[in-house]
């Protein structure tokens, strides 16, 4: 199956990216269902993370656009500087420093030549995922009523003290299964996309496989029974 996912279109990159979705997805779903097994203070970070991707969803279309010098001295000191204040508003920095490698591995066309196509291929998901994140964020906050809770009802955020922890207020903070289940479907579609993707296209290559065989069998058929024939 891997054998036949195209590298240059998908980079190792791009891998450590989808498992890194895959696993901030996981971690959502798993607080926003058992917020009980976790620490009460993740329910704020995860929280802050999603308002603070509002600021580094763009980070992958400024550092694919612009020049290398621009984005080594002007928007990763800018963008390093919306970190730390990010790292000032959690309360375990654990998830910051997962973050963190994520938003590098966004960066990396400021570090790296890399083809004009595959350039152009970042560039449009950069684009799209910012889109995407907008229509979240609108759908989430407008329709936050009617967003389940799960595990974090008013009764367990008042008897787990999670209001004594946070260092801010908004919708977010106050009722934080909004953005966790923000969350949850923004990092999780793109890596259902991508999987489904792969096995469409593993199935495409092997009836291209299975055809070309069954040519080739033809061919090689047809050609024994002319030399027969000739004889």
């Amino acid at each position: 199956m891997f054998a036949n996912i195209n590298l240059h279109r998908n980079s190792p990159f791009s891998f450590i990216e989808y498992a890194f979705q895959a696993y901030y997805a996981t971690v959502f779903l798993m607080v926003w269902l058992h917020p009980e097994q976790h620490n009460v203070s993740m329910i704020n970070d995860l929280a802050i993370l999603m308002a603070f991707e509002f600021i580094m969803v763009h980070s992958g279309v400024f550092m694919a656009v612009m020049p290398k010098k621009l984005s080594l001295f002007v928007f990763f000191p800018m963008y390093g500087l919306f970190a730390y204040g990010f790292n000032h508003s959690v309360i375990n920095t654990n998830i910051f420093y997962i973050y963190l490698l994520t938003v590098l591995n966004r960066m990396r066309f400021a570090f790296s030549d890399v083809p004009p196509e595959v350039r152009a291929l970042q560039i449009g998901k950069s684009v799209a995922k910012a889109m995407f994140y907008f229509f979240l964020i609108f759908a989430v906050c407008f329709g936050n009523g009617i967003i389940p809770k799960f595990g974090l009802t008013d009764e367990f955020l008042e008897k787990s003290h999670y209001f004594d922890t946070v260092k801010s207020s908004g919708l977010f903070i106050d009722k934080p299964y909004v953005p966790i289940c923000m969350g949850f479907i923004y990092y999780s579609l793109p890596v259902l996309y991508f999987i489904y993707w792969t096995i469409k296209n593993f199935g495409r290559t092997n009836n291209f496989t299975s055809q070309e065989g069954k040519l080739v069998f033809s061919q090689t058929i047809n050609n024994q029974k002319f030399k027969s024939n000739k004889k």
